[in-house]
């Protein structure tokens, strides 16, 4: 049998059905599209029969947080309300990326990574810094310790309410068959994990790109971030108002996600798919025949650039470059080798196979 390379086999992971949106160029493109809905998390989508009751996005309370592993293999995103996290830092993300162009000079990691330090993507509107957890956080930032303790203070609580949401996979208690399957290592290593300040502002666009509509509008020609889904295993967001962030859920309905008070949203990465694939299959080497009806399917998320400046705050759990994500046919493939390789294919897919695996 021939080896398919690493990369092949990604790319053939993941699908471009006819019957969702598609991948265009890498932007998310209906293909008759309708324009997106705007559900708000107390209203329902129930063109398939679903109750009226149900909210289109789920709010738990972390009370519930056993109920995070069946929530998220459902819905592919929750509303966390409940928490002890600070107030978020959104202040601190306006602070960074308003400063001057030569303060952002100075933020730019030395070889180029754009998940450490200052990058941008002016083509589709948007700006970041990533916080460097390496030495305390003291690299690639500002001068400012306010600014320094706000921002590794959200961090390191992010991330440890990140792993207790992983935790809930391994527990008893837990309301999915799929228990037991996040590595310890992600629980308690804070690994490759970082936070990152984003801006979204129509003044970052190149001078030919069109004005937007705004969150209610049709973004299939407008300026957005591509669809995407997170490389990690679990990501948790909190925005300004007007949000702009639209999920897909794992039917492939689209949600608008706005920020909600005192909640922030949880997300799953692409690693939840090969941490809750099914006893015996594995994601890369058996597709579709993996994932099961407790699969965590990674999040397919874009965010259309609104009239206004929007500034968000995302906090990523990554493990160790080093761990082993899936162990196949072809060997170990690494953390590291599992985000190098799919940031390498062209126009980012997004929508996993067995993704078309609706649940009621």
């Amino acid at each position: 049998m021939v080896k398919m390379p690493l990369r092949s086999r990604i790319r053939r992971l993941f699908t471009t059905r006819k019957d969702r949106p598609r991948l265009d160029k890498g932007k998310a493109r209906a293909m008759d599209p309708p324009p997106l809905p705007d559900h708000s998390p107390d209203t329902s989508d129930d063109d398939d029969g679903d109750s009226a009751d149900e909210p289109a996005i789920p709010v738990l309370h972390l009370s519930e947080l056993h109920r995070a592993p069946a929530t998220l293999a459902r819905s592919s995103a929750f509303y966390l309300v409940g928490h002890s996290l600070p107030p978020p830092p959104l202040h601190q993300a306006k602070q960074i990326l308003t400063s001057s162009p030569e303060v952002k000079k100075t933020l730019v990691h030395p070889r180029g990574s754009t998940v450490r330090g200052y990058s941008s993507a002016k083509s589709s509107g948007r700006e970041w810094w990533d916080y460097t957890p390496e030495q305390n956080g003291t690299l690639l930032t500002l001068p400012d310790e306010d600014f320094q303790e706000t921002t590794r203070a959200y961090f390191t609580a992010g991330i440890a309410l990140l792993q207790r949401v992983c935790a809930t996979f391994n527990s008893a208690g837990s309301s999915s068959t799929a228990a037991g399957t996040v590595p310890e290592e992600v629980i308690n290593d804070v690994g490759f994990s970082t936070m990152r300040y984003l801006r979204y502002s129509p003044s970052l666009l190149p001078t030919h790109a069109p004005a937007t509509g705004g969150d209610t509008a049709d973004p299939s020609g407008i300026p957005r971030m591509e669809a995407h889904t997170d490389h990690g295993v679990l990501t948790l967001m909190t925005a300004t108002e007007p949000s702009g962030l639209y999920i897909w859920d794992r039917g492939g309905r689209i949600f608008s996600a706005p920020p909600l008070p005192n909640a922030v949203l949880i997300i799953a990465g692409d690693l939840m798919a090969h941490f809750t694939s099914l006893p015996g299959r594995n994601i890369l080497d058996d597709g579709a025949l993996a994932v099961g009806r407790d699969t965590v399917l990674p999040t397919v998320h874009a965010v259309v650039i609104p009239q206004v400046e929007r500034y968000s705050v995302a906090v990523f759990l990554r493990p160790p470059r080093e761990m082993v994500v899936s162990s196949g046919r072809d060997g170990d493939v690494t953390f590291r080798r599992w985000a190098d390789e799919k940031g390498r294919i062209r126009g980012r897919r997004c929508w996993m196979v067995g993704q078309e695996r609706t649940v009621a």
